[in-house]
């Protein structure tokens, strides 16, 4: 067996990259099975995601779950996949992004947020009722790997944790200048990036895939399908079907173009990449 940890209670989420890393012939363990393999010796605590940056918040999560690869070796688990996603806006400079759950404040409210988003489109900036404003969806993922570090002759090698930190941060504006140059042209774009990166005596492979659905956010709520749609989709038309918002469309319509479905193919296109850590290598 040679599955990936990914640290999520949520069985939706976990079915999906289920099914994208079944492409790959791997399996898949969430919360709950990792529970049941290590029982007493497991115990996991959500890190705060305190950094202003997906790329951030992801590796927060990354390091509280790498440590238990070592424990989880014997049951053929390899890898850690651990994701952040968001809509950002780039004249509101990619806001409401990491902040898309909580942008109203807390307790997270979806119907609170979007009234908060419309409010900043309208008044700030001055969008009447049919205007939209360009935006984007991204979904950011992050897996570690432990790997031999006597193999990697002459790699480069991030000592600790806020080194590895500090250079993820770095590559996320790098990734989004990118994308925001070509959002006039594209429907959806997909990066990915390596690093290598030592802590406590061990040594990972760190790889960064960055999915990306482009479209607009509209000041009104469109929601055609009942139940369909939910956080900021009743407001965000993507760019491939503009006439209907991500809470219109049906969902194995809308997962065929979502930012995690872009995410999750770049995640496979990925492993066919043999890009010297980095780089940016810009998936499609």
């Amino acid at each position: 067996m040679n599955a990936v940890f990914i640290p999520t209670g949520n069985a939706g989420k976990l079915r999906e990259f289920m099914h994208a890393f079944s492409l790959q012939n791997r399996g898949c363990v969430g919360l709950s099975q990792v529970g049941n393999y290590l029982g007493s010796d497991f115990d996991w605590h959500t890190p705060a995601e305190d950094r202003q940056t997906f790329a951030g918040n992801g590796y927060r999560k990354l390091t509280a779950a790498l440590p238990l690869l070592s424990k989880l070796k014997s049951f053929g688990v390899t890898s850690v996949l651990v994701d952040d996603s968001g809509l950002c806006l780039p004249r509101l400079n990619y806001s409401p992004g990491v902040h898309s759950a909580t942008l109203s404040g807390e307790p997270r409210d979806d119907a609170r947020n979007r009234k908060f988003l419309i409010d900043i489109l309208k008044n700030d900036l001055r969008l009447t009722d049919d205007q939209k404003e360009p935006a984007f969806f991204v979904c950011s993922l992050l897996t570690g790997t432990a790997v031999d570090a006597s193999v990697l002759k002459g790699e480069r090698i991030l000592s600790g944790q806020q080194e590895c930190l500090d250079y993820l941060e770095t590559l996320e504006p790098q990734i989004f200048a990118r994308t925001e140059r070509r959002l006039g042209e594209i429907c959806s774009a997909a990066y990915g990036s390596r690093v290598y990166c030592s802590d406590s005596d061990l040594t990972y492979r760190i790889d960064l895939v960055m999915g990306f659905c482009s479209g607009f956010a509209a000041p009104l709520e469109q929601e055609l399908l009942q139940g369909e749609g939910h956080g900021y989709d009743s407001m965000f038309f993507p760019k491939a079907r503009p006439e209907l918002s991500f809470a219109s469309i049906p969902l194995d319509e809308k997962n065929r173009m979502s930012h995690r479905s872009e995410a999750l193919r770049a995640l496979t296109a990925w492993e066919k990449f043999r890009t010297a850590p980095d780089e940016i290598q810009e998936l499609f």
